[in-house]
């Protein structure tokens, strides 16, 4: 019997198979195969994939959802209901697609939106013992619940609910800032560097006063009065980011006290500003290669595995977890082309699951040469938006110093004096490629050390702003042919 967990209906839907052995066969989000970014809905092909003896597991508890929605409608009579396996979930009336009959007249069994968020981390976590492990989780919102700690024994420790949520402020603004939300909050994150959190303390001020569980929402106080301001948008960015930043690091110096290694999930999780402050309070951290709901999916299916196997992990190794490319791809060939054109894509392997491009579905640059305003052309992005270096293992201490990892959700300071890839206040999000990496793009970036005496690349994700991450071959041919760039 295979796990198959998987989110649907709101935001954000993923699938993840796991074997009957724990081995993970399968990982990835709906906007990779429907090309909408952050699609709520299964497509038919991830359906396809599954067998009649599965068993499946929801991200979420429907029921509790079901109580949200009460909330929001007067009439009662806008909702409509399905019985699934005896739970009766919302489905309401505008949004008569979500839940995919084949998939959810089978599931029985599901998690709180939160626990899903807390399992994706702690069963894919990389150390081996539980004990002296806290989770904490952070987003927007799940069924009611904003932000949570559990302890080892995934018992919860403390909560809030909306509208106490970092996540819906941090969107409100990023609304505000005329971007998209549940999308460009990374944008935010960027512009940041730029301001001066103007509002920052008076923000984080008012954030204490509000009340879990109180019927309001969060941000509409504090919108309301930006809107009566006139500060340029680099401040209003650096405000929330320095009241978010200041919030989570209250939350983190409280789950140090119940456990010296952190994980960290949840969509606020991939705020790798915030992630690199708490670091240095706990002796290891991880935050899950996919912290948002499209993680969750494998974080359901895992919570349950590891309960039928009396097991506390799953098998993670890496994130190469969707959908495979099968060529092979010449490194010289590569670095031939970067050597002469100074960028490409790669397109080769399994795609990586989660937010990040890790050499899989890359869009690579030599960092000798200041090519962020090209590649950022190439994208459609905003210019001040940074790219981050992928880097030899073995180097990453002489170009880098402070937190990195293998996954990109550090920030550091750069040593070195390459632009491409350094932020406008001196720092870098950091891919380390270790020696075991599962990737060809190990060996690409070995082959342009060997004929440059410079053990990085740029890399960012093999898309343009506002599509997903390229990941089939006719994705690669088309990137290729309408962007007019070479993609191996």
């Amino acid at each position: 019997m295979r796990y198959v967990g998987f989110n649907e209906c709101f935001h954000d839907a993923g699938i993840a198979i796991i074997a009957e052995d724990g081995e993970i066969e399968f990982a990835t989000s709906s906007e990779r195969y429907t090309k909408v970014k952050y699609d709520n809905i299964l497509p038919q092909e991830l359906i396809d994939l599954t067998k009649e003896d599965d068993e499946f597991f929801f991200y979420e508890d429907p029921k509790l959802r079901l109580e949200r929605f009460k909330d929001k409608y007067d009439d009662l009579d806008t909702i409509d209901y399905r019985l699934i396996k005896g739970i009766k979930v919302a489905d309401i009336s505008n949004y008569k697609k979500f839940f995919n009959k084949k998939l959810t007249f089978k599931f029985k069994h599901f998690l709180d939106h939160h626990k899903s968020h807390a399992a994706n981390g702690f069963y894919t976590r990389p150390w081996e013992s539980s004990e002296d492990t806290v989770i904490m989780t952070m987003d927007g919102v799940g069924e009611f619940e904003t932000y949570t700690l559990y302890n080892h024994k995934l018992e919860k420790l403390d909560s809030w609910k909306t509208p106490k949520s970092v996540g819906l402020v941090y969107t409100g603004i990023t609304k505000d800032l005329g971007l998209r939300t549940m999308e460009d909050e990374y944008i935010v994150m960027g512009l940041a560097s730029y301001g001066v959190p103007v509002w920052g303390e008076e923000m984080y001020n008012w954030f204490l006063n509000v009340q879990s569980g109180e019927k309001t929402t969060v941000d509409r106080t504090w919108r309301h009065k930006m809107k009566s301001l006139d500060f340029p948008k680099q401040d209003v960015a650096a405000s929330v980011q320095y009241f978010a930043e200041k919030v989570i690091m209250d939350q983190a110096k409280k789950a140090r006290r119940y456990g010296s290694k952190l994980i960290w999930s949840g969509g606020v999780a991939q705020n790798i500003v915030a992630a690199s402050k708490i670091r240095h309070l706990f002796d290891d951290m991880w935050i899950p290669v996919s912290p948002t709901d499209a993680g969750s999916a494998l974080g359901v299916a895992a919570h349950y595995w590891c309960q039928d196997n009396n097991k506390d992990r799953i098998n993670f190794e890496h994130a190469y977890l969707g959908h495979n490319i099968d060529k092979e791809i010449n490194p010289k060939q590569v670095v031939d082309h970067l050597l002469e054109h100074r960028y490409c894509g790669i397109a080769s392997g399994r795609a990586e699951f989660g937010p990040r491009a890790l050499g899989n579905r890359s869009l690579i640059a030599d960092v000798r040469y200041d090519v962020k305003d090209t590649v950022n052309e190439i994208k459609r992005r905003q210019k001040y938006r940074p790219f981050a270096p992928a880097i030899l293992e073995e180097y990453a201490d002489k170009y880098f110093e402070g937190p990195m990892n293998e996954y990109m959700q550090y920030q550091c300071k750069a040593l070195h004096d390459y632009k491409s890839v350094t932020h406008v206040d001196g720092t870098a999000r950091v891919q380390i490629v270790k020696k075991d990496c599962k990737s060809v793009f190990r060996q690409i970036i070995e082959e342009f050390y060997e004929r440059t005496g410079v053990p990085m690349l740029l890399n960012t994700s093999l898309n343009i702003r506002g599509r997903p991450i390229v990941n089939d071959q006719s994705d690669a041919e088309l990137f290729e042919k309408r962007y007019r760039v070479k993609v191996f």
